[in-house]
């Protein structure tokens, strides 16, 4: 099983469709049932009853400073006591990078003249459309697929400075921190969205079946004593 944990407020979580979509995607992807839930739901208890094969962390659209998912401790102790492998997109990428130490913040305000590719945070530059991503350090998630990502992107925040505990994977020209590895733990984020179906860029797609190839041998490597808690 795959758990899908959707990070924005409860009211986008009980108005949208759109986690659900990204649900079947995921499923399709992995060969495997996801369960989708808020935050507000997730404790290292539920990851240990669930034992989940993979956890797949969602974007966002709301400021973090209107809701408390970066100060929810039973959501930041699931993600850093689990030793289930996890992936963080947009969003989560965000969020996983905080609860590992990193700093984050909006990229930058626009320039005089500077076009605003979208009506939203209007003043803010923003990545918002198909990109190119920068591989910096092969990792096995990146197998099969060349030096340059074509992917989409949708945010105005990003990771300014990785914590100690991540390594730097790719990144872009307007955006540093693209996409990280946690240094010893199956654990990834992503500033782009690998889950957006495109047929024209089929990168993401490619990244997220190599995500849930690594999930499934760390998870077969781990043992059944083991399964869904990190040791020490």
């Amino acid at each position: 099983m795959i758990l899908y944990v959707v990070t924005d407020t409860v009211k986008s979580y009980r108005g949208s469709e759109g986690w659900f979509r990204t649900q079947k995607v995921l499923e399709k992807l992995s060969g495997d049932v996801c369960l989708t839930l808020h935050f507000k739901r997730m404790h290292p208890r539920l990851v240990r009853d669930l034992r989940p094969a993979a956890i797949v962390h969602s974007g966002g659209g709301t400021d973090y400073k209107d809701y408390d998912v970066l100060r929810f401790e039973p959501y930041r102790r699931a993600v850093v006591e689990s030793a289930v492998a996890q992936i963080g997109l947009c969003g989560g990428h965000q969020i996983l990078a905080t609860f590992f130490g990193s700093r984050i913040g909006p990229m930058r305000q626009l320039r005089p003249g500077e076009p605003d590719p979208a009506g939203y945070r209007l003043g803010h530059f923003k990545e918002w459309g198909v990109y190119s991503v920068r591989v910096l350090r092969r990792d096995p998630i990146f197998d099969g697929l060349g030096r340059h990502l074509r992917v989409q992107e949708y945010h105005y925040w990003e990771v300014k400075a990785l914590g100690p505990a991540l390594k730097l994977l790719a990144g872009s020209r307007d955006c540093r921190v693209q996409a990280f590895v946690h240094r010893h733990r199956p654990i990834y984020g992503t500033q782009f969205h690998p889950e957006a179906p495109l047929a024209a860029y089929p990168d993401g797609f490619k990244l997220l079946r190599n995500f849930f190839r690594i999930a499934r041998e760390h998870a077969r490597a781990a043992g059944p004593g083991r399964f869904g808690e990190r040791e020490g």
